[in-house]
């Protein structure tokens, strides 16, 4: 086997892995389109089995259901047992066309569906024949439905015999195809690989020679020193972009990407000025969000998008003479009478331009170091991408979609910090629960958008009544929790009854069409008095919440200390 393999060209050994690999493409093909086809068999059956099971049920049901008719005469047992013997006969159409492409089971099939129709027309007489007080069936009927359930047990128990051996054989076929292509690529790609990696290896052995041979011919001590430069060149460079790829990656948000981006270009490129712009999220215009050296020609500080030829093309645009050539729109004539040169680089992620940095410098032609500035911006497009989207998946994490309050998992974590704080501080703490009054009927009678709608003004109101260390959430549906830090039970009240005010005039509709308004009901809890716990303040302000709505909602109601108690 050695011998062979030996001699074998790199070509040749090619040519046998790629015929060896196109021939077990062509059988595992073969074999999966065999195989689905046994698969698709085998789910025929499980469907036919099914057809069975479901028509063995709905027979013994129709049975049932006429017995109880004969038995107690109550007319929901009838009216159960015609809508059973009609799913039965669907059933049973069903089960004849299910098996069409078989012969005998057709026949079989077709044989059950009569007899299921005569036996249903036993039941159906026998039911017919009922009158009140009738004691039981006469002799001649119950032998004629005897012998019709014996019969259909009979041919069930055939159809169920026959697919059970339909399936014993489709199954070991689908098997058998699964094997042979198990086997085929158990064989076929390790012989593939050995053949490309011995060609490989005859490869490498050739293209060292060629390149030894080449090096010898061509070397010089002026080509040896410019090779030696060029490599320190790009040690440096891959150093100073490992560097900066490690500094993205640690930063905590984009100021800080802005930041080391300007200290890294200022470091790498120090004769450039440079202009870093960020796209803001509606996506109508750019923002400059840092700058960096000495610029020649001025740069708009909020540009259109299209103004920039890099961003329209999604490719670096050089500027050999901002004076003179062709040049962004963003970027102003230069001052003086030197030549500036210019470069503009989008930042580029998941197919997706998320900014630009544009360069100029001092000269005509390329600006220098154009090469590394380019990876450089590689590394800042995906840097800036995944700090978008951390700050993206944090403000979801702890944000409600629709009106733009924390969540409850936020609220849960936020209160426990607050009492801590607090409590240290010797300082009472506020809870209101708030809930939208008649919010489901308010959803029934004008729509769900209208009920959004009605929450999100309703959240516009209270994020405006807020302090800054105020913490507004919405607790779930239309109910909404306000902790008010270092606020006692009397300021705590008179929030709650601006808030109630603030929500009676609101009016919530499109312009030109009826206004409709809201009204609110308000629980106040106080700590220590009502609670040290979050739980506990929580409940006492549910307490005083369902109060205000029993009390005639549109109201604000503070907890007692009777209702904080646990065993109150």
């Amino acid at each position: 086997m050695m011998m062979p393999l030996r001699h074998l060209s790199p070509l040749r050994g090619f040519l046998a892995a790629t015929v060896i690999l196109v021939a077990l493409g062509l059988y595992v093909v073969a074999n999966a389109i065999q195989f689905a086809s046994d698969y698709r068999w085998v789910t025929h059956t499980y469907t036919v089995i099914g057809h069975l099971e479901r028509i063995e049920s709905l027979k013994h049901r129709a049975v049932a259901e006429s017995r109880g008719y004969l038995l107690a005469g109550q007319r929901a047992s009838r009216d159960a047992f015609w809508r059973t013997s009609g799913e039965l006969q669907r059933e049973a159409k069903l089960l004849v066309e299910e098996v069409g492409d078989n012969v005998g089971q057709r026949r079989r099939a077709e044989g059950l569906r009569d007899a299921l129709e005569r036996r249903m027309k036993l039941s159906a007489d026998a039911i017919d024949a009922w009158r009140p007080g009738l004691a039981s069936l006469d002799e001649a009927m119950v032998a004629r439905i005897r012998a019709s359930d014996a019969d259909l047990s009979r041919r069930l128990e055939a159809l169920h015999r026959a697919e059970g051996a339909l399936l014993d054989i489709r199954s070991r076929r689908a098997e058998r195809s699964a094997w042979f292509v198990l086997l085929a690529a158990g064989i076929g790609i390790p012989v593939s690989l050995l053949l490309i990696g011995h060609a490989q290896r005859l490869l490498a052995r050739e293209n060292r020679t060629r390149k030894r041979a080449e090096a010898a011919a061509s070397r010089s001590n002026a080509e040896l020193q410019a090779t030696v430069s060029q490599l320190a060149e790009l040690s440096d460079s891959m150093a100073a972009l490992s560097h900066y790829s490690s500094m993205l990656q640690g930063a905590s948000d984009a100021q800080e990407l802005y930041e080391i981006t300007g200290s890294t270009f200022r470091g790498l490129l120090p004769g450039l000025a440079g202009f870093l712009y960020v796209i803001r999220a509606s996506r109508d215009h750019a923002e400059l969000v840092a700058h960096w050296g000495s610029p020649v020609a001025s740069n708009d500080p909020a540009p259109a998008l299209q103004s920039c030829w890099a961003v329209r093309r999604h490719a670096p645009f050089a500027m050999d003479e901002l004076r003179h050539g062709m040049r962004c729109p963003h970027i102003g004539r230069p001052a003086g009478a030197g030549a500036v040169c210019g470069l503009c680089i989008p930042l580029s992620a998941h197919g997706e331009v998320v900014g630009w940095l544009s360069l100029q410098g001092e000269g005509q032609g390329a600006v220098p170091g154009a090469s590394l500035a380019v990876r450089l911006c590689e590394q800042l497009s995906m840097a800036l991408a995944n700090v978008r989207l951390r700050e993206s998946l944090r403000h979801q994490a702890v944000r409600d979609g629709l009106t733009g309050l924390f969540n409850r998992r936020y609220l849960e974590e936020s209160l426990a910090r607050e009492i801590a704080r607090c409590r240290r501080r010797q300082q009472s703490l506020a809870v209101l629960m708030i809930d939208v009054d008649h919010f489901k009927a308010f959803n029934d009678r004008h729509g769900h958008a209208m009920g959004d709608a009605a929450l999100s003004a309703f959240a516009r109101l209270l994020r405006d009544s807020c302090r800054p260390e105020d913490i507004a959430c919405r607790y779930g549906g239309e109910e909404f929790t306000l902790i008010l830090p270092e606020t006692d039970a009397a300021q705590a009240l008179a929030r709650a009854e601006d808030i109630r005010a603030g929500a009676a005039l609101l009016r919530i509709g499109e312009p030109g069409a009826a206004l409709l308004r809201i009204t609110t009901s308000i629980g106040v809890a106080i700590m220590p008095e009502h609670g040290d716990v979050g739980l506990e303040l929580m409940r006492a302000g549910d307490r005083a919440l369902y109060q205000a709505k029993h009390a005639g909602r549109d109201r604000v109601v503070l907890a007692d200390v009777a209702m904080a108690e646990p065993n109150a």
